[in-house]
């Protein structure tokens, strides 16, 4: 892939080069989806949203993880099953079905009907899916002037295209290059913060340390197919030290998630507790300090390869980046 050209610093500001009106129509769609489930972060039987988010999700009870993703989603199990069986049948979130999304920066939901009063909107790039305040995003890019951050928030709120911070490195501000190594990307899955691989800090980790000041692993630059292979990722995933990594989930708390209508889903640590012997969910660990490690061997990838089963045919598959 060729590396990023030097007009996206242009659009992510719109008084300065792009400035085009988003279409007063649904979000767009992606050219393709995540690869990891947007509710618990692992990968596997994954099914991609085809109402323009671009998020995957555990539609199957493979195990109780899949089936609390599922039991969020709002789904029966017998409506998934119909989904993953008819493979001409679009699956649409509640966030793509309703138009409402949560913004990436604060997390609350709003409105995102571009033919209403829409109240958060959609990043421009393609393959990104995220939508944010027009507040939001102008203080995320212009955190010291307040003037210019009023200005971009006024441009964003009248439809004018941007492209979100998610899109250069917090320390360098440069751009995306996969062709080389050191230039490619570390997104956070929990809220907009990337860096270089060059620019990436000690503490966030790519192995989890053993021991009284042991920590966990906290970047991810390969995954395990089912056959053993290693898949090398063109873009790093992370949690970076603003989220609190839950020991015996292997990643931050669950409950970043909001779809409308919501109703009572069972906490996943009671899931996770009730699991049978069989369940591939490994025991929790001894609670200690935030960043001790109580594991008995390191997280080996981002998705545990017991979760990895062949993908439902028509679904994104094992890398959709």
């Amino acid at each position: 892939m060729a590396p990023v050209g030097s007009s996206r610093s242009d659009l992510r500001r719109p008084g300065r080069g792009g400035g085009t009106d988003q279409e007063s129509s649904k979000p767009k769609p992606r050219l393709d989806g995540d690869d990891l489930c947007a509710i618990c972060d692992n990968g596997g039987n994954v099914t991609c949203c085809d109402g323009g988010c671009g998020r995957s999700f555990h539609l199957t009870d493979e195990n109780s993880e899949g089936s609390r993703c599922r039991l969020v989603l709002g789904l029966t199990k017998e409506r998934a099953e119909m989904i993953l069986a008819d493979d001409d049948k679009d699956f649409i979130c509640k966030n793509c079905k309703y138009e409402q999304h949560q913004c990436f920066a604060c997390g609350k939901l709003g409105s995102s009907d571009l033919s209403s009063e829409a109240e958060v909107f959609q990043c421009e790039i393609d393959d990104c899916g995220r939508f944010y305040h027009p507040k939001c995003v102008a203080k995320l890019l212009y955190p010291d002037n307040r003037l210019e951050a009023s200005l971009f928030g006024d441009q964003v709120a009248a439809r004018q295209k941007f492209t979100c911070p998610i899109h250069e490195c917090i320390e360098c501000k440069g751009e995306e290059n996969k062709n080389d190594r050191n230039m490619q990307f570390a997104v956070c899955r929990r809220c907009p913060t990337t860096y270089h691989r060059k620019c990436l800090p000690s503490d966030i980790p790519f192995k989890t340390k053993e021991g009284p000041n042991g920590y966990m692993q906290r970047a991810w630059d390969e995954l395990e197919a089912p056959d053993g292979c290693v898949i090398a990722r063109d873009r790093i995933l992370i949690y970076c030290t603003k989220h609190e990594i839950i020991k015996k989930l292997g990643t931050p708390k669950r409950n970043h998630i909001i779809f409308p209508d919501e109703e009572d889903i069972p906490e996943e640590e009671e899931l996770l507790d009730n699991a049978s012997p069989e369940s591939p969910q490994s025991p929790p660990p001894v609670e200690r300090d935030q960043n001790q490690c109580s594991c008995s061997s390191p997280i080996n990838s981002f998705a545990p390869v017991s979760l990895f089963t062949h993908p439902h045919p028509g679904t994104c598959g094992w890398l959709g980046d």
